[in-house]
């Protein structure tokens, strides 16, 4: 009797921690969101954050991450990325959106530049001029990780393999974990303008995340070919208790999330 109970307490625990990273959410509620920044709502089954203007709009949800994991959501462009009528004439965007993986000590309930331990991976357009001549690794449309340390203490993460790689060097800046998209793809032959890109914006938009907490590595689906993008990171960050949606200048909206 005492052995079958300790094999049912084993298959117990197996099924909570499996089930434990299970997620499929559908935005009916807001329920297992915790809103940090901006303003996030459940309406007609989507998650929306509305404010256009919201710097580091955030909202936690509690996810159990160990071993290996694949994440995916829909992102829809609402609002916003330009600051008048003239910057956008003119073409002088910024904006964002992005989710932190493996968050540790999340600032529930509150604003924060950082976000506990975890990496933001991140999808950053930012043509200003200002940013051309000063932070030129944040220059045009780029995708970014960012390793969070503290609330206050975010980065863009460095990989100094990047610096010595002969092709990824071209589209980086230094070793900073920021790749030049539309320079990347023109090297392929692939010419994207903003003008084309803008049909992506009346559309949701699927994002697939494969992680590796024990290697470190995380492989991010493209789009729009059947092609996925890997990179290494710190395995020991990977490992959190939340994950975080967030956006920057943006008001978009997010039609599922699922973690299997």
């Amino acid at each position: 009797m005492k052995k079958f109970a300790l094999i049912l307490a084993v298959m117990l625990t197996v099924t909570l921690l499996a089930s434990a990273q299970s997620v499929n959410d559908d935005f009916a509620s807001m329920r297992g969101y915790t809103v940090g920044a901006g303003d996030w709502v459940a309406r007609g089954g989507r998650l929306v954050q509305q404010d256009a203007d919201a710097l580091m709009a955030r909202v936690d949800r509690r996810v159990v991450q160990s071993g290996e994991y694949e994440l995916e959501f829909t992102v829809r462009y609402v609002g916003g990325g330009y600051e008048s009528m003239a910057d956008l004439e003119n073409m002088e965007l910024h904006g964002g959106f992005g989710i932190h993986l493996g968050v540790e000590d999340p600032k529930l309930g509150r604003e924060s530049w950082g976000n506990g331990e975890s990496y933001l991976l991140w999808l950053n357009l930012d043509t200003r001029r200002e940013t051309m001549e000063n932070y030129p690794e944040h220059y045009g449309f780029r995708a970014q990780v960012y390793e969070s340390k503290s609330a206050t203490n975010m980065a863009l993460a460095s990989d100094p393999r990047l610096a010595r790689d002969p092709v990824l060097s071209r589209y980086t800046e230094g070793d900073t974990m920021s790749i030049d998209i539309v320079a990347a793809l023109k090297a392929f032959g692939v010419n994207v303008t903003l003008a084309a890109a803008e049909q992506f914006l009346y559309m949701d938009v699927p994002v697939n995340i494969k992680v590796n907490t024990r290697t470190g590595r995380v492989g991010v689906l493209d789009p729009t070919a059947p092609i996925r993008f890997y990179f290494d990171v710190d395995p020991s960050v990977l490992r959190g208790d939340y994950v975080s949606l967030r956006t920057n200048s943006l008001a978009a909206n997010f039609n599922y999330l699922t973690v299997e």
